[in-house]
Formats: C-alpha cells, sequence, structure tokens
C-alpha cells in the first residue's frame, strides 16, 4: 500500500485527462481571444463544468476506495489475532 501516486495507473489516467481538459480550454481561449461570442463561452463553461465533476468525482472515487481497503485491512488485521489467539490457548 505504500506506493507513489505515479505508481497508481488510475492516479496517471486522471492526470492525462485533467491535462486534455486544460489543454482544450487554453486553446479556445486562445482562439477566440477578442471575439468571445456565446459560443465560445458556452464550450468554455462546459468544459469547466466537466472538468470539476471530473476532478471531485476522482478524489471522492480515491477516498471511498481508501477507506474501503482501510476497514478490510482492519477487519483482516483483527481476525488474524483472533485467529492467533486461540491457536495460544
Amino acid at each position: 500500500m505504500n506506493r507513489k501516486p505515479l505508481q497508481s495507473k488510475k492516479f496517471i489516467a486522471y492526470l492525462i485527462a485533467d491535462f486534455g481538459w486544460k489543454v482544450a480550454l487554453f486553446y479556445i481561449l486562445y482562439q477566440s481571444k477578442s471575439k468571445f461570442d456565446y459560443y465560445s463561452f458556452s464550450v468554455v463553461l462546459t468544459l469547466l463544468i466537466v472538468s470539476g465533476f471530473i476532478q471531485v468525482g476522482y478524489i471522492l472515487g480515491q477516498a471511498a476506495l481508501d477507506k474501503y481497503t482501510k476497514t478490510i485491512e482492519t477487519s483482516l488485521s483483527n481476525n488474524l489475532e483472533k485467529k492467533e489467539s486461540k491457536n495460544e490457548n
């Protein structure tokens, strides 16, 4: 469980996706620097909202996964301690 974040395939996929949204957003803003019409505004707003949902979803998913794995680890260690104490008696 002592892995670095860059060793996780999910984290790298998240970074690539997040970087992709940032590049798309920068490209749209750069292309429409003087003529920021309704269409450009709606696309930029959509990119921002979707990027935010992806970030929040990833963070909440990782938090839930961490909580689940911690619960399982605790449960397994408690079961092993109980078995060892029964074997000693």
